[in-house]
């Protein structure tokens, strides 16, 4: 779904739909690709409206809107490193797929035409950026452990901040430091690229699932509207799905549990091995 559709899906007369719509793409549905016009500019449907083209809802909003009314279906977000940072989309997916159960996955593009000409945060190569930017934000992912949050009341020991490693990334993007978020369920949500016929071999290479009209591993539906998507829902077979337990889309794309080492330069110090006692009064009590 384009932005725009995502617009009317939120929108006050798509959002009291949302209930029965969510129930429907649960059942029918492996993934959602929200915001796919960022790497791909879809045909307008019969029933879009052809002045709305540049009006919609964020990706990243409509995912977290979904996750809400969702259980099952995927929740995969287009960025384009053009207009967000790597740090931010690290930071944004994993967030979703905390929200989602592990159902959040990001379709990385190369360019938004509808956004000004260039990138406040490199100049290099478009394509090079964004699969530099694919390199980067898997590291960050991996750099928080969530078992680090010990919250042990007695102790006073919230994390074991020792144990949080800084990526020291230097590429297109240069990073210092870990991501605030601790791992997600998921840990590396999947990564996918669009091929329009042609894939770019840089992003194809780095992604895990390539998807697109020649691809043959999905289906794709491409929804022009929310009329086309009612349609497309009220065609489709009855639910039979029961609500479950949520698959992680790694899963579901048929890739293995992500699992990474943590490795890399210790972004705090470990009190335990402090020789100052007040530095390690300090550093406990954070």
């Amino acid at each position: 779904m384009a932005r725009s559709t995502l617009g009317e899906l939120l929108s006050p007369d798509g959002a009291a739909e949302l209930p029965w719509l969510a129930e429907r793409l649960d059942a029918v549905a492996d993934a959602l690709l929200l915001g796919v016009d960022m790497v791909h500019e879809p045909s307008l449907s019969p029933d879009a409206d052809a002045d709305a083209g540049g009006v919609g809802i964020d990706p990243t909003i409509a995912a977290i809107m979904l996750a809400h009314h969702t259980r099952r279906v995927g929740l995969v977000v287009a960025a384009v490193v053009q207009r967000d940072h790597p740090y931010n989309v690290a930071r944004r997916l994993a967030s979703i797929d905390h929200a989602s159960g592990g159902r959040a996955g990001l379709l990385i593009g190369v360019e938004d035409h509808r956004a000004a000409a260039g990138s406040p945060w490199t100049r290099a190569n478009p394509v090079v950026a964004a699969a530099d930017a694919v390199t980067v934000i898997r590291a960050l992912w991996r750099s928080f452990p969530v078992d680090a949050i010990v919250a042990d009341r007695e102790s006073g020991v919230f994390a074991e901040s020792h144990r949080i490693v800084a990526v020291d990334h230097r590429g297109a993007f240069d990073i210092a430091g870990p991501l605030q978020v601790p791992w997600s369920p998921q840990i590396w949500p999947p990564v996918l690229a669009w091929s329009a016929g042609t894939a770019e071999p840089a992003l194809a290479q780095i992604a895990d699932v390539v998807v697109g009209p020649e691809t043959t591993q999905a289906v794709l539906h491409q929804v022009g509207s929310l009329a086309e998507l009612r349609r497309l829902l009220r065609t489709a077979a009855e639910p039979e799905r029961s609500p479950g337990n949520p698959i992680p889309l790694r899963t579901r794309f048929g890739l293995a549990p992500a699992d990474p080492p943590t490795e890399g330069r210790q972004a705090f110090p470990d009190p335990a091995h402090s020789t100052d006692e007040e530095d390690k009064v300090v550093l406990h009590a954070r």
